[in-house]
């Protein structure tokens, strides 16, 4: 029986023929290069080449002899998916051509709203500016027509500044000419303004006028100084007393006050009766010295009772007065920003410099030491009748004072010449 075709097909490669990469020169080269190495010959290659072609010819006619009648039917679909093909691309056509028309009804009125609506958001921002340049020019007319009200409408003047830099810090009107302008002239104002707060503050404190000191501090508040204010106020009259105590008890100054006296003239004590070795008193100048002391000392408690009362109607005044919206007191505005009790501060530094001072005093100046620890009793009476004359205007009463904190720290502050005096006084018992 002779061989088959595909029997005979099974002997031949045609893997090589298969490759993405077939090249027809490069395999006829590589044939040409194994022929002149001996490993093959041409004329077999040949042989083999065409017998394969024509297996392979065979193999495809009796293919297409045995799948005749399927290839006709597939030939004849390819005709119908033709036709398929072109209405396909007729309705594609019609769809392309529909979409452009549908593009133009929706684009075109798209782009125009796109148009006006950025149109519309332009004008009413335009609006909005115009509507706050309005506003802070007639802001600015009305502070200008304040202003001249002097302190009646220093309060009124105050808000409306105030209503103008809330105005500015919402809006963005840099650039706006007439606006710039005017900002330079409110800065004038404000200096007016809190000026004339201060004057005012100045002098219902010292008057004690409540409603002068209340409406100054309206005016911080609203110009939102109020906090900085009380800080600044409290720290001043911290100091002030601070300076005052120190003058009190400076021995120098108390010499140049027994020199400026005259002294010499009435009792014959040359230079206000100085030693010239230590700058201590004589002991014929030593009285004079020790009443100039004690009417300083007077003074000073005179002083400290001004400073007291001072801050007794700011903390009054600051407790009535309350923020309209929030009803938060003036007074825990300023405890916020102080981190503490306003008068007990105030008291606690008034205290700490006066023990300070004495101390200090008592230090450098024998004569003041002995002055203070022998005349402790009437230091004592002079602190008893300071405390007395305070607490008129603090919430204590007389017989609460002794346990009130702020007499407890005025107290402790001359303890050291409390000890002394009952140390001294203790000695002089035991030597009787």
């Amino acid at each position: 029986m002779a061989t088959s075709i595909p029997e005979l097909d099974s002997y031949t490669d045609y893997d090589s023929f298969l490759v993405d990469q077939f090249d027809p020169n490069t395999h006829a080269n590589s044939i040409i290069h194994q022929s002149a190495k001996g490993e093959l010959d041409i004329a077999t290659s040949l042989s083999s080449l065409s017998f394969s072609i024509d297996s392979l010819n065979k193999q495809l006619h009796d293919q297409v002899t045995t799948h005749y009648d399927d290839l006709l039917s597939q030939a004849a679909g390819i005709r119908e998916l033709e036709t398929v093909l072109k209405t396909v691309k007729i309705g594609l056509k019609t769809l392309s051509t529909s979409m452009e028309r549908l593009s133009f009804k929706i684009k075109t009125p798209f782009e125009q709203i796109q148009t006006y609506t950025i149109q519309l958001e332009r004008l009413q921002v335009t609006s909005e500016m115009l509507r706050r340049v309005l506003r802070f020019l007639y802001l600015s007319k009305r502070l200008e027509m304040q202003m001249p009200g002097g302190d009646l409408e220093l309060t009124k003047a105050a808000l409306t500044l105030s209503e103008v830099d809330a105005l500015l810090q919402e809006s963005d009107l840099e650039g706006v000419h007439v606006v710039d302008n005017e900002v330079k002239n409110l800065e004038s104002v404000r200096v007016r303004i809190v000026d004339s707060a201060d004057r005012m503050l100045q002098e219902g404190m010292s008057s004690q006028n409540q409603a002068q000191v209340g409406s100054a501090l309206q005016v911080f508040y609203s110009l939102k100084r109020l906090d900085l204010k009380i800080v600044a106020m409290t720290s001043l009259l911290s100091n002030r007393l601070h300076l005052q105590i120190k003058q009190a008890v400076e021995i120098q100054s108390i010499q140049k006050e027994a020199k400026e006296s005259g002294m010499s003239n009435a009792t014959g004590f040359v230079g206000g009766g100085v030693r010239r070795n230590n700058g201590e008193p004589s002991v014929g100048a030593a009285g004079l010295w020790t009443s100039i002391l004690w009417k300083r000392m007077e003074k000073l408690m005179d002083e400290m009772y001004n400073g007291c009362i001072k801050i007794y109607l700011l903390e009054r005044v600051l407790t009535r007065k309350r923020d309209p919206l929030t009803q938060i007191s003036f007074l825990e505005i300023a405890s916020n920003s102080m981190d503490g009790n306003m008068v007990h501060r105030f008291w606690q530094s008034l205290s700490a410099h006066l023990e300070l001072e004495l101390k200090a005093a008592a230090r450098s100046s024998q004569f003041l030491h002995q002055a203070f620890v022998e005349g402790f009793p009437r230091l004592l009476n002079l602190m008893h009748e300071f405390f007395s004359r305070v607490s008129v205007h603090s919430a204590s009463t007389a017989s609460e004072d002794v346990q009130s904190p702020e007499v407890v720290l005025m107290l402790r502050a001359i303890s050291s010449f409390e000890s002394a005096y009952k140390t001294r006084t203790a000695q002089r018992g035991n030597q009787h």
